[in-house]
């Protein structure tokens, strides 16, 4: 196995692993010019591509990481002791050790030029390097293709784009891997199996045909933040993740920091700009986390224009949800969206009545009640109350055509809504007396809200590190794993079923081993004519410790 898939591998560990540029580290790691980088040998028109600004910090990148817990376990589940034993495994596979500088100055490498991918479609990519030393790159080469792949036929041609040397297996028609180096003697291009033939191509192509004259790409990289590691560009119809008729292009550049590890996204907008109106946040929007349960792990917060979802609504509550709303008469923008003001929240915490020893649940509403699993709450401050109480009187009347049941009751003297359906609790409603709209299951989730609206807001569910998380975009999420996890140690002996002191204590194993991931966070909100997103899994802060790794023998 390790020998048929060195270079697959080489291509995903220069992706993900050797994506950093030595620099201050407060500011990060600013993106080199691409006209004279590695993207002026890659294609517009691949399916994907990806190019690194400097692979020299790699060592630091991988030594740190190697060394989370929840690398180590996730090793272990591959029958190695240890991260930094898989790792080496991995960099003997590949034949160098890129987490190491002088290893790949030694290998005929310049880290210091950056890298990049394409992938072609089918089983074709190509990559470029930067070349330090082109007979040390060569040997190394020549070494791979010997060992891993029992190609000990070499040949060396000069001609368009530079000098192309081959390695293939005797007696084979096809030569098994391809080194161009182009001339000039900055870069090389690499290709195993048919990817071999488009190397000269990829060489001499005019520069407006490169990936580095890319004009959606290079539009979306001017919108995104300017320190980053890496960046990946998905062009729209190209049949990788994209159809054809969606958007243009979807840009992503990574930035990996001790902190956090962070990806943004950017993809220019095909439809009209009034559809991306919802993801202007509102300045000066009230918040109302401190009104969520201080135990919620996840925490949703929409700072737009709620009357701005009106073109979006359905794509957002699904084809079931839909058809239900139409057949009910109700009017989403002017009864319920229109009403509503920026700086709804919505909290999950963990249901302390859980059982999860009764195995993975279906993932369907209809089949499966989320509320044995979680607590949920949503609060809104509205435009007119009175508006809202009329609405909420006329769902018990079109219920039945979201196969539910609503109920309206007094609870201590608050008029509420109780929703019920086959399989259990739904979602309850009530307006608490300060005019707020309130959502919450189960019921004594819904009377604890209630209290805790009559009082002034609380800190709220997150910590102080956490608070910032998309504090400037129109929608935002955190998943606070810690909390999560604490929440699941917790729980009482009768959640985890008969014969749970072994399912929880591998649980609890798991969640020990992952306890340095911090948080998920997630920021959603639009810049000029683009979609933009942000992606970072945050880690827990750690004693600093000597990063420096040996050289894996190969």
């Amino acid at each position: 196995m390790f020998r048929r898939a060195w270079l697959p591998t080489l291509l995903l560990v220069l992706a993900v692993a050797g994506c950093a540029r030595c620099g201050d580290k407060d500011k990060g790691p600013v993106a080199a010019s691409g006209a004279s980088g590695p993207a002026r040998f890659l294609p517009r028109d691949a399916q994907a591509s990806i190019v690194i600004a400097d692979l020299g910090a790699l060592g630091e990148k991988l030594a740190r990481f190697q060394k989370l817990k929840a690398a180590s376990f996730a090793a272990q589940l591959r029958n190695f002791s240890s991260a930094e034993g898989y790792v080496n495994a991995v960099m003997r596979q590949v034949g160098v050790d890129l987490r190491s500088r002088q290893a790949l100055e030694a290998a005929g490498i310049a880290p210091e030029r950056g890298a990049g991918a394409a992938f072609l479609g089918g089983n074709r990519a190509v990559s470029v390097v930067g070349v330090k030393d082109a007979e040390k790159l060569e040997t190394t080469f020549a070494g791979f293709a010997s060992t891993r792949l029992g190609a000990s036929e070499k040949k060396d041609e000069k001609g368009a784009g530079g000098r192309l040397v081959t390695f293939g297996r005797p007696g084979a028609t096809e030569p098994a891997l391809g080194l161009l180096f182009i001339d000039g003697g900055s870069f090389a291009l690499l290709g195993a199996g048919p990817s071999v033939a488009s190397l000269r191509g990829l060489a001499t192509q005019p520069e407006d045909r490169s990936l580095a004259k890319e004009p959606v790409l290079t539009a979306s990289l001017q919108r995104m933040p300017a320190q980053r590691d890496f960046h990946v560009y998905l062009p729209g119809g190209a049949g990788l993740l994209l159809p054809a008729g969606t958007v243009q292009g979807l840009t992503l550049t990574g930035r990996v920091e001790d902190s956090a590890v962070t990806v943004n996204a950017d993809a220019p907008w095909p439809d009209t700009q009034a559809s991306l109106a919802a993801l202007d946040r509102v300045k000066d929007t009230p918040d109302l986390r401190g009104y969520l349960p201080p135990d919620s792990f996840f925490v949703a917060r929409f700072s737009g224009d709620p009357s701005q979802l009106d073109g979006v609504w359905p794509y957002l509550v699904g084809d079931y949800l839909t058809r239900a709303i139409q057949k009910s008469g109700l009017d989403m923008k002017a009864e319920l969206l229109d009403n509503l003001k920026p700086g709804m929240v919505l909290g999950l915490s963990l249901s302390p009545k859980v059982n999860l020893g009764m195995g993975m649940p279906a993932l369907d509403l209809r089949r499966t009640n989320p509320f044995r699993f979680v607590h949920l709450v949503a609060v809104s401050e509205l435009e007119d109350s009175a508006r809202t109480q009329s609405l909420l009187e006329r769902v018990p009347q079109f219920s039945e055509n979201f196969g539910a049941k609503v109920e309206g009751a007094d609870l201590k003297g608050q008029r509420v809504y109780l929703t019920s359906y086959r399989a259990g609790e739904g979602a309850h409603f009530a307006l608490a007396p300060n005019g707020r709209l309130l959502v919450a299951s189960p019921q004594s989730q819904l009377e604890a809200s209630l209290a805790a609206l009559a009082q002034k807001a609380a800190e709220g569910p997150l910590g102080a590190d956490l608070r910032d998380a998309g504090k400037d975009a129109a929608f935002s999420a955190v998943l606070d794993l810690r909390r999560l996890a604490e929440a699941v140690k917790n729980l009482p002996s009768e959640a985890w079923g008969i014969g749970g002191f072994a399912i929880k204590a591998t649980t609890v194993r798991w969640l020990e081993a992952t306890d340095d991931l911090r948080a998920v966070t997630l920021a959603v909100t639009r810049k000029e004519r683009a979609l933009q997103a942000e992606l970072s899994l945050r880690l827990a802060p750690t004693t600093p410790t000597s990063t420096t790794t040996q050289p894996a023998t190969p």
